[in-house]
């Protein structure tokens, strides 16, 4: 397939398979737990997703199912991409050089575990490419929740460890180097840990969300 906007977003996923999915969220949700919370933040992101315009959405899964068995979870305008690589960055590597090379001009990547996303974060992502060589967008544990690039940037993967507290400051380091520009937009934060739970659901603005209204019926919550 060609581009049909110059825009692509690119969801990065999992399958939502209970003893694949969260593992770090054990044990305070249980594996049918964990799949029905993933499955609550799928629709939270797919939903904001939607609302975005002139953007091709690409969600690149991994997992040992099958994506055509979540296919009634997932719209049917998304563009379905299997992960390929050895390690999370080789895997986004991949993705960002498969989608710059159908002739996009902008390709951003994100998690699908992000259930505080709002479409206009993304859409103020693609805004500030107009201007930088790539755009970050931080998380709270030192890491980052998306990255956005205006050209295909290898070497922004090429991190030796990934799901530490050095990952941002890692991909800075890379940018500099290069001599690429770069800027940073909003703050948001994934859900790995409990105390991601325990602040996710300590925030009134996502209560609308049916993540939260998901872990409020899951009860055990450690508020």
């Amino acid at each position: 397939m060609m581009a049909g906007n110059e825009n692509a977003l690119i969801i990065f996923s999992r399958l939502p398979i209970g003893r694949e999915t969260k593992t770090r969220l054990s044990p305070l949700l249980n594996e049918e737990q964990r799949e029905e919370l993933h499955l609550a933040m799928w629709h939270d992101i797919f939903s904001e997703v939607l609302k975005l315009r002139r953007i091709d959405v690409f969600l690149y899964w991994t997992g040992s199912g099958d994506v055509k068995d979540y296919l009634k979870f997932i719209p049917s305008s998304f563009h379905l991409m299997k992960q390929s690589g050895v390690n999370l960055g080789e895997r986004m590597k991949n993705a960002a050089k498969d989608i710059m090379s159908l002739g996009y001009r902008r390709a951003v990547i994100i998690g699908s575990d992000i259930p505080s996303m709002r479409a206009e974060n993304i859409t103020r992502v693609f805004n500030a490419l107009n201007a930088s060589d790539a755009v970050i967008g931080p998380s709270k544990d030192g890491g980052y929740w998306l990255i956005g690039m205006s050209r295909f940037i290898p070497d922004v993967f090429n991190i030796t460890s990934w799901g530490n507290s050095s990952v941002l400051n890692s991909t800075i380091e890379i940018l500099k180097a290069s001599g690429l520009t770069y800027e940073f937009v909003d703050t948001l934060n994934d859900m790995d840990t409990p105390d991601d739970v325990m602040e996710f659901m300590k925030l009134t603005c996502n209560e609308s969300s049916s993540t939260y209204k998901y872990l409020e019926l899951a009860g055990n919550m450690p508020l």
